[in-house]
């Protein structure tokens, strides 16, 4: 067989009428966007402490800044319903003109609970040795996905009452969904952070204060948006 005769014979075996349909999608397609959003209560309380040591040699500092730690730790030790955690332990010179003057050791502190009482409380107590880098407020995952789905099912409702509306303006009295795509997100503010408690701040306060602080609520919002096909 001629080997100039393979290349007409593969392209022969694409069905003509398929071709025509894909070329058909492209046609009287309309893209949908649809949102629908809801405020959700903030159930849950996230913060970040830090302690921080500054002094001549490192081995000192950082000896400071675990025994710290470890006081931090034996407070928060029988408070199960809170989640603790130690984070980004760091050490580094101090400069004064391309000089090492000093050394800085930090390590941060993690905290989370639906128990935001408890939790502030703890934090009061924190105070008197570490500082408080920032507090955030936010539903917890189960919550949040709750929500989502409802919402779900809301945008999609949304998202066809469009179609519905397009389609009284348009020649054809059918469409189809050609592609849909479902996105979730939410938004929250942060209420509190360590500039506006410095440690002169937090040592004016009692040390068994715990920190005036509202939960709020955040929103969660789902889009919708896909192109249907009027035919």
């Amino acid at each position: 067989m001629n080997k100039r005769l393979i290349p007409l014979l593969v392209i022969a075996l694409f069905p003509i009428d398929a071709i025509w349909a894909y070329d058909d999608v492209l046609f009287n397609q309309i893209h949908i966007n649809a949102q629908v959003e809801r405020n959700v209560e903030n159930d849950q309380l996230e913060v970040t402490m830090v302690v921080e040591k500054q002094g001549n040699r490192p081995e000192d500092i950082a000896g400071e800044v675990n025994e710290t730690m470890q006081w931090a730790l034996d407070q928060a030790d029988d408070k199960s319903r809170i989640e603790i955690n130690t984070r980004s332990y760091q050490t580094y010179p101090v400069y004064k003109d391309r000089m090492i003057i000093g050394w800085r050791a930090t390590q941060e502190l993690y905290l989370k609970s639906t128990e935001i009482t408890e939790l502030t409380r703890l934090v009061g107590k924190l105070q008197e040795r570490l500082q408080v880098r920032n507090m955030q407020f936010s539903p917890t995952r189960e919550a949040r996905v709750g929500i989502e789905n409802e919402l779900i099912s809301e945008a999609m409702q949304a998202f066809r009452q469009r179609a519905d509306i397009i389609k009284q303006h348009m020649a054809e009295d059918k469409y189809r969904i050609v592609n849909l795509h479902v996105n979730t997100g939410n938004s929250g503010p942060v209420l509190y952070r360590e500039q506006m408690a410095s440690r002169a701040v937090a040592m004016d306060m009692a040390v068994e204060m715990a920190p005036a602080v509202e939960a709020g609520t955040s929103k969660v919002i789902v889009t919708v948006s896909g192109s249907v096909q009027f035919f």
